[in-house]
């Protein structure tokens, strides 16, 4: 519509001027220094139309030759960054495949031309690594850090992971100190400084740790019970060699761990293995006044004492709970009352057989010097065992 208007509009004025102007066409005078050009207003206008003409040709035809160049380096630079695309899937296939040299050399020679050179050379990393090359799996990081100054936490964490995973502990646990320092709550700092506590066994430093790693989620908080039940018993166990030295440690538990039955059976078993079997079965016995557990029950016929009574009279009282009666049965047996003893094993053993009861039935029997007896339950003991 615009352009008809526009026609129209020439058409009209060329009707309305056109015929003035016929008999008079005018006078151009261009001087330039010592040059002078004398035209007719008609001829000038010729010659600015063809000039403009000749422009419009000229600009069409450098378009068309630095077009054909621009398409030609896109032709050529698509091509390098299909062949390194390929070269990346063909790595990762190779890695697959555990062919890892295969795969590293693909991997370095498609990032130079990669749309994504960082994940390269990341994953020549890792290569280099299951290789068994630390060098070169540290200078890959480094081309890494190059393509991307700005990921330097990112790269850092993965070199650390990547040394966890090759036990070198000491060489991340320097870098994430340093990290930890800036990013106190950062989960994955935080996860790489458990994993290197527990290879470690540095269970102070894991005990200090939980707390922060169930913030930022790492853990939930069954997870956390289960990682300070490991780490309590760890230092129990590294403290055990004394009871001079196992005692404090007890003592710096928290009220609440100190009624847990697997820290309470990982500490009873150290009493006992220093001989201070009366101390653990005081302790255990305390326990299961406040909560009956078949962990803690299961253990009390491993104690060696001069009076069981004690022990006889709340297992009494509790038989009904669970595992409590056959650890009433070998109480019997180790306070030497057979009768009761005999009566008690033969009916768990009906009930639900297990190594332990048919162990203490092949001990009554001995007792009893019944050997044939004896032997067959020994022998019911050593296959439930799996001996």
């Amino acid at each position: 519509m615009i352009r008809l208007i526009l026609v129209v509009a020439v058409m009209v004025a060329g009707l309305m001027f056109g015929p003035e102007a016929s008999g008079n066409k005018g006078y151009v005078l261009i001087s330039l220094g010592n040059y002078t050009v004398e035209s007719s207003v008609t001829s000038a206008v010729i010659l600015a139309v063809l000039f403009y003409g000749v422009l419009h040709i000229l600009e069409w035809l450098l378009g068309r030759v630095f077009g054909l160049r621009r398409k030609t380096k896109g032709w050529f630079g698509t091509r390098r960054r299909r062949k390194a695309n390929l070269q990346t899937v063909n790595a990762a296939l190779a890695m697959a495949e555990g062919h890892y040299s295969q795969a590293e050399k693909l991997l370095v020679k498609g990032a130079d031309n990669s749309e994504t050179p960082l994940l390269n050379y990341l994953s020549a990393a890792r290569v280099a690594q299951a290789r068994g090359d630390d060098i070169r799996r540290d200078h890959y990081l480094q081309k890494a850090q190059e393509e991307n100054p700005k990921a330097e936490l990112a790269l850092t964490l993965f070199q650390t992971q990547l040394q966890i995973e090759q036990g070198q502990y000491d060489s991340a646990l320097g870098r994430l100190e340093s990290i930890y320092a800036l990013n106190p709550r950062h989960p994955m700092v935080l996860d790489q400084l458990r994993q290197i506590y527990l290879a470690r066994e540095d269970w102070a430093a894991l005990i200090d740790l939980a707390p922060a790693l169930r913030k930022v989620g790492k853990l939930t908080p069954a997870q956390e019970e289960e990682l300070l039940q490991q780490a309590w018993c760890g230092r129990l166990d590294a403290a055990s060699d004394t009871l001079d030295t196992l005692r404090p440690i007890w003592q710096e538990l928290p009220r609440k761990l100190r009624q847990d039955p697997a820290l309470l059976a990982s500490y009873g078993d150290r009493l006992r293995q220093l001989g201070a079997d009366g101390e653990a079965a005081e302790l255990w016995l305390d326990a299961l006044r406040k909560q009956p557990s078949p962990e803690l029950f299961a253990r009390l016929p491993k104690l060696k004492l001069d009076d069981y009574q004690p022990m006889l009279t709340l297992l009494q009282k509790m038989q009904d709970q669970p595992g409590a009666k056959a650890a009433l049965a070998q109480t019997y047996l180790l306070a030497g009352q057979l009768d009761e003893a005999q009566r008690l094993l033969e009916q768990e053993v009906q009930r639900e057989p297990s190594a332990a009861i048919c162990h203490a039935l092949g001990q009554l029997m001995d007792k009893r010097r019944l050997t044939n007896k004896a032997n067959e339950y020994y022998r019911q003991a050593l296959a439930l065992a799996g001996i």
